[in-house]
């Protein structure tokens, strides 16, 4: 003996309303993971190019702490295991005096031809 009992409304409403935010979850811890693995990169980069621990930090401010020690320790120690060298990082817009000043010009390549002055 089967009884159809109709599912009432409120209840199949309840049902979804519980059941709709966990097909999300993944999607969410997918994020995290992400900010997550993106600063620990920017941690090991710092470390790699050099930088103090501090100096990335405030370079990157945005970016959890935690993680960017995460990155840095995880690269100071296969660097120290490996015994690879920094690589000095190249100065870029921000360590130079004239950061607005015409880069196009400056990181153009110089073949040694007469070149007229533009700074008259």
């Amino acid at each position: 003996m089967s009884v159809d009992m109709p599912i009432s409304p409120r209840l199949a409403l309840l049902s979804l309303l519980l059941v709709l935010p966990l097909t999300a979850c993944d999607q969410v811890t997918g994020l995290l993971n992400k900010q997550q693995e993106n600063g620990k990169a920017i941690g090991a980069a710092c470390r790699h190019s050099g930088r103090a621990l501090e100096d990335c930090y405030l370079r990157n401010a945005r970016v959890p702490k935690a993680d960017i020690y995460a990155g840095w320790k995880e690269m100071n120690e296969y660097m120290l295991a490996k015994k690879m060298d920094i690589v000095p990082a190249l100065a870029d817009s921000a360590d130079q005096p004239s950061a607005g000043h015409a880069s196009g010009v400056a990181s153009a390549p110089h073949n040694g031809a007469n070149v007229s002055n533009t700074h008259n």
